[in-house]
């Protein structure tokens, strides 16, 4: 089969997406977090380090690269766009500087599983607490080594959350 570059995100991007654990449908249960390793890794760095105020998580499958963890539930399902995709393709950090309107530095970076090899880009917004750029991107290098030692693969991530 000979798919456009375009369908081919979207295939890869589908493929991903039907890994994941399916939410209920009736009533407002759609909108539940999804069950995963993947969202259970996110909540727990988020709860360990009072300065973090969002973590994003996207896996890569093919060509298609997809959030499939965050603390905003509506992030879960969107393609990668450039600041996920760059710091896959050069391995630096992508940054956006604190802004009035966004007062948090938004760092995202590649993210690894534990054999080293690359999974995907972990985004997140960390308030300066009036630290310098240079402090701030080093607690988010280490807040990525410590969410890569949470993972040995990403079929781990993918499945289902174990009961704590």
């Amino acid at each position: 089969m000979n798919l456009t570059k375009g369908a081919a995100t979207a295939a890869g991007a589908l493929l991903v997406l039907t890994m994941l654990p399916q939410p209920a449908r009736a009533g407002r249960e759609h909108n539940r977090r999804p069950n995963t390793y993947a969202q259970q890794v996110v909540e727990e760095i988020l709860a360990r380090h009072p300065d973090l105020k969002s973590v994003e998580l996207a896996l890569v499958s093919g060509k298609a690269c997809v959030t499939v963890a965050a603390t905003a539930l509506e992030d879960v399902g969107e393609a990668c766009d450039a600041d996920e995709k760059q710091p896959m393709r050069t391995g630096k950090p992508h940054v956006e500087e604190p802004t009035r309107k966004d007062p948090v530095y938004d760092i995202t970076q590649a993210v690894h599983d534990g054999p080293g090899a690359l999974i995907g880009a972990v985004g997140m917004d960390i308030a300066p607490a009036g630290r310098s750029r240079e402090a701030v991107l080093s607690q988010a290098g280490e807040i990525l080594r410590e969410l890569e030692n949470m993972i040995s693969s990403k079929e781990q991530l993918l499945s289902p959350a174990p009961a704590k």
